[in-house]
This record gives structure tokens, C-alpha cells and sequence, in this order.
């Protein structure tokens, strides 16, 4: 899928006008990073009167305020939406979007159905209109260098990767934890981790052996993921949405050598990979950094570029998140639960 870099650097005047769709702590980094970006929120939404107030004493100018998405697209202000509410959610407001003809940023995992997800990719090249899916780790540096390094360690062979964070009594009166709104561990943190993976292996899964656990909650807080892909390669996901600390590991095993990347709360993060029979190599995350969701689809609108069905796919494509969708879909349907 081609980078946004080149688009990115081309000057413009054109600033898009961005409706902010959510306006909670996610809402909130998207305002960090569009604030960064030649682009203007011209009006945001949220049911709750006191998050617009929030998000209004961060913006530089004034915004319209409106309680829903419906009312933002009718008036009309906005080129574009940004989509940072519940899962569930999701493919109705895309749908309204594209239908309204305004372009469209949406969180991950973009939609909680693969048939939905592909029907509305389909709708926005039809309309020549940007659809495109935040998954944030694509232009994080370790997560690129990993996948720059499996093509010289390979073929692969296995892949661990572990998650764990404190998620499940911060988010315990949010909609985090409910699953008509599409909550879980799995759906919210696990869906970045099994889109690298993917994008890691590049080949279909052949079977999946899940395990669920809920802890108590009304979602999924834990997850076992045992994973073989077609061409041989098997990964192991382990996912602890109720752990006392924040950890990340993923660590690649290929036939040539190895590389992993190690990220605790109080330690400085490790990236390395290390060939066949020679020394390890320290990563550098930074040489590796893509562009962010926001500021490739900034610089999408501005190039004022086609989306149809024969434009080449960007990064952040929705149509790329779909792979992820379905392997969702499946461990949910296919899980033991517990």
C-alpha cells in the first residue's frame, strides 16, 4: 500500500474542514494531532454537554456544537468527519457520512462486521470519497522496523506477542465494557495486535484455538490466541486487560534470526534484531516513523486526489482493515468462553 509521505510534503492552501465526531479521551487525541495539521474542526459532536465543553476550551476557535452525527452532516459545514465513538457505532455513521458525501476517518477496528465493512468500502469508491481507519500503530516506528525485519529474518517461523495493561477498571463505567457498544479487550486493544501480526505473516489464517475470559465483566478482559497461518507460521496472542502494569512484547522467530520489541512502564523500551549467528542490532524507532492517520488523511484531502475504485490504496485504506475485522469476528464466534 503506497505512503502518504509525498502528498504529505506538497504545499497547499486548501485547509479541509474537519467535523469531530466524540469528543472523549480518543476524540481528544485526534484533536492533538489534527491541531498539528493545516486542516480546521469546524464543529464537533457529542451527547454529553460537558465533553463539547471540554473540547471546545481546547480548540483555538469556536466550533458548532451538535449532540448528534446526523445534525453535524445536515448543516453542512464539514468536508470530512472523524469518527471516535463506540464500535458498534461505527458502521452507521461511516454509512452516514458517505451518504451526506463528506469523507471519513474512522477508529479502529473500523466496523464489527467484515460483510458490513466491505459494503461500505465499496460505497466510498463508488462516491470517490476517502475512507480511511485510524490504526495508529502502522506509523509507529518499532511496529515498521519489525516488519522491515521479518523480510530479513525469514522465512518466519512463530510469533509471540503479549498485551497487557490496566484496561478494565479504568474503562468500567464506560462503554468499554459493554458489549452492545462493542466492547472487549480483544476488539479495543487486540485489534492493533492482530492487524501487525497480519501484516507481519502476510498469509491467511488456517485455524484458531481462542480462549475468552471475562473476569467477572460483561465483555472479554483476557484473551489466549493460538493462531496458524497457511503458509506454516504460528503466533501465540496473549492479551491482559487486567493487569497491574502496562507490557508489550513481540517477538519474531525466522529461520535467518530473530527481533523483538519490549516495552514496560518503568524501563526504556528495547528493539533490536539480531541475524543468524551474528550480534544483535539496536533499533532506531525514529528512522522508521510513518505518518500518522490524521495527517495522512489531512494531506489525502488536500492533494484533492480521486478515491475511486482504480486509486491505488493508502496506508490507512479501510478497505486494508478488513483482513482484521474478520479474524475478529471469527475468534469471537469460534472462542471458548470463560
Amino acid at each position: 500500500m503506497a505512503s502518504l509521505t509525498a502528498s504529505a510534503a506538497a504545499p497547499s492552501a486548501h485547509r479541509p474542514r474537519i467535523g469531530l465526531v466524540g469528543c472523549g479521551a480518543v476524540g481528544n487525541l485526534h484533536r492533538e494531532r489534527l491541531s498539528q495539521e493545516a486542516a480546521d474542526i469546524v464543529a464537533i459532536c457529542d451527547p454529553d454537554a460537558d465533553a463539547l465543553a471540554r473540547m471546545v476550551s481546547r480548540l483555538p476557535t469556536r466550533p458548532r456544537l451538535f449532540r448528534s452525527e446526523q445534525d453535524l452532516l445536515a448543516a453542512g459545514l464539514a468536508e470530512a468527519v472523524v469518527l471516535c465513538t463506540p464500535h458498534a457505532r461505527h458502521a452507521r455513521q461511516v454509512r452516514a457520512g458517505l451518504d451526506a458525501g463528506v469523507h471519513v476517518l474512522c477508529e479502529k477496528p473500523f466496523v464489527t462486521c467484515a460483510d458490513e465493512g466491505r459494503d461500505l468500502v465499496a460505497q466510498a469508491r463508488s462516491l470517490g470519497l476517502a475512507l480511511f481507519t485510524s490504526f495508529t500503530r502502522r506509523s509507529r516506528g518499532h511496529a515498521r522496523f519489525l516488519l522491515a525485519s521479518a523480510g530479513r529474518i525469514g522465512p518466519l517461523s512463530h510469533i509471540v506477542i503479549t498485551r497487557a495493561q490496566p484496561w478494565r477498571d479504568p474503562h468500567g463505567r464506560t462503554w468499554r465494557l459493554r458489549a452492545s457498544e462493542g466492547g472487549g479487550f480483544l476488539w479495543d486493544a487486540g485489534a492493533s495486535m492482530l492487524d501487525l501480526l497480519l501484516r507481519l505473516v502476510d498469509a491467511s489464517v488456517d485455524t484458531v484455538d481462542a480462549e475468552l475470559l471475562r473476569r467477572g465483566a460483561e465483555v472479554d478482559v483476557r484473551a489466549s490466541l493460538r493462531l496458524a497461518f497457511t503458509n506454516g507460521v504460528r503466533a501465540d496472542v496473549t492479551l491482559l486487560g487486567d493487569a497491574t502494569e502496562r507490557v508489550e512484547r513481540i517477538q519474531i522467530f525466522g529461520e535467518n534470526g530473530t527481533a523483538g520489541w519490549h516495552l514496560r512502564e518503568d524501563a526504556p523500551p528495547t528493539l533490536y534484531i539480531r541475524p543468524a549467528g551474528g550480534p544483535a542490532q539496536e533499533g532506531d524507532p525514529a528512522q522508521f516513523r510513518d505518518l500518522s492517520p490524521d495527517t495522512a488523511f489531512v494531506a489525502a484531502l488536500r492533494s484533492r486526489r480521486s478515491f475511486g475504485p482504480d486509486t491505488a490504496h493508502d496506508l490507512y485504506d479501510a478497505a486494508s482493515a478488513l483482513p482484521t475485522v474478520a479474524l475478529l469476528e471469527r475468534i469471537y464466534s469460534e472462542a471458548a468462553w470463560k
